[in-house]
């Protein structure tokens, strides 16, 4: 009977396994739908330690994993921000496209949950660029050039906390399955 526990426990612990890898993969589509990825997989991986000892995920490590998350939120901020600044847009502009993207990621998800963040924070960067941009300038092919900017620097924001949340996922894996 011994053996008959000890392969169902076996069982369950790769079932676990198996459901963590799953999460920690799913973890960029999180990010990608304007969620916390990033911080996802540092609590993945912080559960992991918890569950095994800090055997292979020690707290260093785990530092590490935040930093990044971290170093990924300011990227976002700093260049969804201040993309648009580099590209000629005036401070009613950048402050547009910032408050823009806010209220347009809570109207769109008002609308439709997360889906509708998401859409919203883009356009709402657009419009709110737009909008400042034409309050100051009153004119109209600049501001929307403008607004261009702004929401080419939100995807490159977004695009950058997906590929450092690719790089996240390969750490964790490489210290989880060393010989892998």
């Amino acid at each position: 009977m011994p053996a008959v526990v000890d392969l169902v426990a076996e069982s369950g612990r790769w079932l676990l396994l198996g459901l963590w890898i799953l999460a920690l993969l799913a973890t960029p589509l999180l990010t990608v739908l304007g969620l916390s990825g990033n911080f996802v997989i540092v609590g993945l991986a912080l559960l992991h330690a918890l569950a095994t000892g800090f055997t292979p995920l020690t707290w260093p490590f785990l530092l590490f994993l935040l930093g990044l998350a971290l170093l990924g939120e300011a990227v976002e901020a700093v260049v969804g921000t201040f993309y648009v600044a580099r590209k000629g847009a005036t401070r009613h502009g950048v402050l547009g496209a910032f408050l823009g993207g806010l209220a347009g990621a809570v109207a769109g998800g008002a609308v439709v949950p997360v889906l509708g963040a998401v859409a919203g924070g883009f356009v709402g960067s657009f419009l709110g660029a737009v909008a400042g941009q034409y309050w100051r300038e009153r004119r109209l092919e600049p501001s929307l050039r403008i607004g261009w900017h702004a929401f080419a620097g939100k995807t490159l924001a977004s695009l950058f906390k997906v590929a450092l949340s690719a790089v996240m996922i390969v750490l964790v894996l490489l210290r989880v399955f060393p010989r892998a």
